[in-house]
Parts: C-alpha cells; sequence; structure tokens
C-alpha cells in the first residue's frame, strides 16, 4: 500500500512508471483516498492518449491556466486534485507528496505528443425513456443492468456509489454524451448517433451518485456551461436557470485536505 509522503520528504522528480501504475491502480494504490471503483484511465482512455477520450497528450505545457469552474489559475496538480475529488470522489492529495509527483512526471512524458483536434461535442437535449432502453441494448453488457460496472471486463461503474460524483464533468449531459458518441461501446459492436448517444446520457445522469460537497461554489462569476448538473451560489445570485434537482447518495470520503 503506498500512503501520502510528507511535504519535502522526497526529491522533486518524479517516477513516471509509478506515475501510470497509480493512474491505473488507483483505489489498489491508495485507498484511503479513492472514494468509488474508478481509476484515472476510466475516463483517459489509453492511458491518455486516446485522442477522443480527454487524452493527456501536450496537457503539462498548458499549466498553469486560468479555468473558470474554480474561478482562479490552477496548477496541474490542482487539477489532478480536482479529478481526484470529483471523479473519483476520492481525497486530494498532498500536491508535494510523492504520489502526485509521479503522476505529473507520467503526464509529463505525453506532452511532446501533438494535442489532438477537439471532438465535436454533442448538445442534445436526451430522453430518458429513450436512453433506458439505449442503455439495455449498447452499454447493460459491460457496465451492468444497475450500472454498478464489470469489474472484470475494467468496464466502471456509471451509477451509484461505485461511479463519478455529481461533481464530475461526466455528470453533466453534453459531456457524457459526446464522450459515449466517439468511444463506446468500447467493444466496437455498434455505433451510437449523437442523439442516441444524448439519450443514454441522460438516463444515466438520472441515476443517483455520490455528492461533491462545495460544489455550491462552482463558477463564481455565474458563467456556468448550460449541461452542469447542479445550482451554484452565483448562478442564483444572476438570476440564471437552474437545473432540476438531481438524486444524490451520501458522500464516503470527504474531498478536501487542501484549503480551497
Amino acid at each position: 500500500m503506498i500512503g501520502p509522503v510528507a511535504l519535502g520528504a522526497q526529491p522533486r522528480s518524479g517516477d513516471p512508471v509509478r506515475g501510470l501504475a497509480l493512474l491505473s491502480a488507483f483505489r489498489d494504490s491508495l485507498p484511503a483516498y479513492s472514494g468509488n471503483g474508478l481509476r484515472c484511465v476510466s475516463c483517459h482512455l489509453e492511458n491518455g492518449t486516446r485522442g477522443r477520450a480527454m487524452p493527456w497528450t501536450a496537457t503539462l505545457s498548458r499549466y498553469p491556466r486560468y479555468r473558470s469552474r474554480p474561478g482562479y489559475e490552477e496548477t496541474i496538480e490542482r487539477r489532478i486534485n480536482e479529478c481526484i475529488a470529483r471523479s473519483l470522489a476520492g481525497k486530494m492529495l498532498h500536491e508535494d507528496s510523492r504520489e502526485m509527483r509521479d503522476m505529473v512526471a507520467y503526464i509529463a512524458t505525453l506532452n511532446g505528443r501533438p494535442r489532438h483536434d477537439r471532438v465535436d461535442t454533442v448538445k442534445l437535449a436526451g430522453s430518458v425513456t429513450r436512453g433506458r432502453q439505449g442503455y439495455a441494448a449498447s452499454c447493460a453488457r459491460c457496465h451492468g443492468g444497475e450500472g454498478q460496472g464489470m469489474p472484470a471486463l475494467n468496464a466502471p461503474a456509471v451509477w451509484g456509489r461505485g461511479s463519478y460524483s455529481i461533481g464530475a464533468g461526466m455528470a453533466r449531459q453534453f459531456t457524457l454524451a459526446t464522450f459515449l458518441k466517439h468511444n463506446m461501446p468500447f467493444d466496437g459492436v455498434d455505433t451510437l448517433s449523437a442523439q442516441r448517444a444524448a439519450d443514454i446520457a441522460a438516463f444515466v445522469l438520472s441515476k443517483a451518485r455520490q455528492d461533491h460537497p462545495g460544489k455550491e461554489r462552482d463558477w463564481p462569476r455565474g458563467d456556468p456551461p448550460a449541461d452542469v448538473a447542479y445550482a451554484t451560489t452565483a448562478a442564483r445570485r444572476t438570476g440564471k436557470p437552474l437545473p432540476p434537482p438531481r438524486p444524490l447518495l451520501t458522500r464516503r470520503v470527504s474531498p478536501d485536505s487542501l484549503p480551497r
């Protein structure tokens, strides 16, 4: 078991081989920091190299960068921690820990690769009813009839306690629909149209998942994207339309080990 390392206890350089191992088996490597059954590579497919699946190629050179969700300039370490807290429903690492440096070191090995072109975003409303049928036909064989995932197939849970929190990017309708359209089904048995992907996304996102404490502070300038899954304080203040509430599950672990 790998535990957190105190600040300054290790040299600043990281081990990319160990970093990939952490990204590939986060829960097994860092169980105290994991809040669900996902791995980093559950979404960043092919070890972060698949161009249609939020690749890590040429990522390191883009940070620090301003991001509207937190409303400040993020370092790559903070960005990774946000994914841990939101997508893995876990607890943030010390940003100068050995584990963090190792993960950054792996991502750095992809920095010389060209950044892939953005894929076309699926900005369609989805039907939960049609999505239920589409999920049963295209997704349940790997992700399970109850969205629980199938570890033997490396197929993650897509709702429930084993899946990403409501604060994750994948909890947004357009983000999930776009990912489905360009990457699923993983076995390539069929191809999803944009509408079918939107319908399945709507169905999956209608299901309960873990909460993300502090999500109301997101997009502090009042500029949340149209498909954000939850209301924010700034959106309420500026009179923006608010999304309907979604079913939430109690958080397994607290996300914060760092001040926000």
